[in-house]
């Protein structure tokens, strides 16, 4: 048990910094991307942060075939839940907010995952 909250707190960690760094671009920037063009950037940086997190962490956290393969499948979700309400919490009335953010937030962690997932190493 302790090694899937080891996996979902390193993904809440790159979600974090990532959602730092968005909301600094996005300050500079008053139009927001189309969700394709935001899909593909969010992809992007979720397979990044992958290799940097398998750089930093070879091991895999949870060496059971079916905890890695439930944490493929939970943990995004639970990280596209979270940044979806806080994104609503934090924005206020905008339209479609929470989906937006769910969807970036999904994206990135599941890219992340599918990289920790193949590249490191479990016994």
């Amino acid at each position: 048990m302790i090694e899937f909250i080891f996996e979902v707190l390193l993904q809440l960690v790159f979600e974090i910094v990532e959602a730092v760094f968005s909301s600094g671009v996005k300050r500079s920037r008053q139009t927001r991307l189309p969700l394709w063009l935001s899909a593909i950037v969010y992809t992007g940086l979720g397979v990044f942060a992958g290799f940097v997190s398998v750089w930093m962490f070879p091991q895999a956290f949870l060496h059971g075939s079916i905890a890695r393969i439930a944490n493929l499948l939970l943990t995004p979700v639970l990280m596209g839940f979270l940044a979806g309400a806080f994104a609503a919490w934090r924005g206020g009335d905008q339209q479609g907010i929470f989906l937006n953010r769910f969807a970036c937030a999904y994206l990135f962690a599941l890219s992340l995952a599918i990289v920790r997932f193949f590249v490191t190493q479990h016994a």
